[in-house]
C-alpha cells in the first residue's frame, strides 16, 4: 500500500484528503504542523508529501526547501498546496515541487496528481 503523508494545518482540509485517499486505498498519516516531518518521514516512509504553503507558524516553502537540501528525503515527491499562491508564483521559486495544487481543490485532480507521481 503506498503511503501519502500530507501537512496541512487545517483539520478539516487534512480529513478531506484522508478521506479521498484512503478511499483509493493509499495509507495516508495527516500531520497539523511540520515540526516533526523528518521523524514523522522516518517513522512513516511516506512515497508522496502533500505540504500546504500556509502553516500556522511556519512557511511551507521553507520546509519544502529543507526536504529537498536533505540526502535523506531529496527524492521523495512533494505536492505543494495553497490556496492563496498560483502555479505560477510557485514555479517561479528557486526549488520547484513535483506538482501544485490550488485549494480549493477538484478529488479528481488530487487524484490524478497523486497517481502520476505515485504510481509511475
Amino acid at each position: 500500500m503506498k503511503r501519502v503523508l500530507v501537512v496541512d494545518d487545517d483539520p478539516d482540509v487534512l480529513e478531506v484528503f484522508q478521506e479521498v485517499l484512503e478511499t483509493e486505498h493509499y495509507k495516508v498519516y495527516p500531520l497539523l504542523s511540520p515540526r516533526h516531518i523528518f521523524k514523522t518521514i522516518r517513522d512513516f516512509a511516506p512515497d508522496l508529501i502533500i505540504l500546504d504553503i500556509m502553516l500556522n507558524g511556519m512557511d511551507g516553502r521553507a520546509v519544502f526547501k529543507e526536504l529537498r537540501l536533505n540526502p535523506e528525503t531529496e527524492g521523495i515527491p512533494v505536492i505543494m498546496a495553497s490556496a492563496r499562491y498560483d502555479e505560477d508564483y510557485i514555479a517561479s521559486q528557486k526549488y520547484h515541487p513535483d506538482d501544485y495544487l490550488e485549494k480549493p481543490f477538484n478529488m479528481a485532480d488530487l487524484l490524478q496528481k497523486v497517481n502520476a507521481l505515485i504510481l509511475n
